[in-house]
C-alpha cells in the first residue's frame, strides 16, 4: 500500500489538515495503515510538488496557521488509477507474522508453544480493539471487517498449530 495514495483517498472526501489526516488514519484505518506526523508531512509536500494536492494556508497573520490540503483533478485521477490497478504480488504477499511462524523450528518446542500462545493472545486483543472502536464509514468499515476476519482466521490457525505442537512435543524429563 502507498501512503501517498491513502492520503489522496482521505483528501478526496474533504479537505483536511495534516493533523486531521493523522487522526483519521489513527481512528479509521489503524488496522490497515499506520503513519506518524513525521511521515505524513513529507508525503504531503511531495504530493503538492507533483500537483496532486493544493495547499491553502488559513489563520491569522500572527500565531499558528493551519495548512489545509485538498486534492486536485490530477490527484483524483491518480487515486482512481491506483485504486483500479493491480496490487503487486511482492507487496500483497508480505506478512511478518507468517514469516516468523515459518522459522519456529529455530527455537525449542517449549518456546514454540509460548510464542504461539502469546501470538494468539495478541490476535485476540487486536480483534477486541477493532471491534470496540467507532465504526468508520462505508468501504473503510468493510476493510476493517476484512481485517477482523483475517485476524480471526489467523488466530484459529495459530490455536490449531499450538495444539499440534503441544501434542508432538515431549513432556518434561522424568527424574530417576
Amino acid at each position: 500500500m502507498s501512503l501517498p495514495h491513502v492520503l489522496l483517498g482521505l483528501l478526496s472526501e474533504q479537505p483536511r489538515t495534516g493533523y486531521e489526516l493523522e487522526r483519521c488514519l489513527r481512528e479509521e484505518l489503524d488496522s490497515i495503515w499506520r503513519a506518524e506526523f513525521s511521515q505524513i508531512y513529507p508525503v504531503l509536500a511531495r504530493l503538492r510538488r507533483a500537483g496532486f494536492v493544493f495547499l491553502r494556508v488559513l489563520g491569522p497573520r500572527r500565531g499558528p496557521r493551519r495548512h489545509l490540503y485538498r486534492t486536485t483533478a490530477s490527484g483524483r485521477r491518480e487515486l482512481r488509477r491506483w485504486v483500479a490497478g493491480a496490487v503487486p504480488a511482492a507487496i500483497a504477499d508480505r506478512d511478518t507474522r507468517l514469516a516468523r511462524m515459518a522459522f519456529l523450528d529455530a527455537v525449542d518446542p517449549v518456546l514454540q508453544i509460548e510464542i504461539l500462545q502469546s501470538e494468539e493472545q495478541r490476535l485476540s486483543q487486536e480483534i477486541t480493539r477493532l471491534q470496540s472502536t467507532a465504526v468508520p464509514p462505508r468501504f473503510r468499515r468493510e476493510a476493517r471487517r476484512g481485517v477482523v476476519a483475517r485476524l480471526e482466521t489467523t488466530r484459529h490457525w495459530v490455536r490449531s498449530l499450538s495444539r499440534q505442537v503441544s501434542r508432538s512435543s515431549p513432556g518434561p524429563a522424568k527424574k530417576k
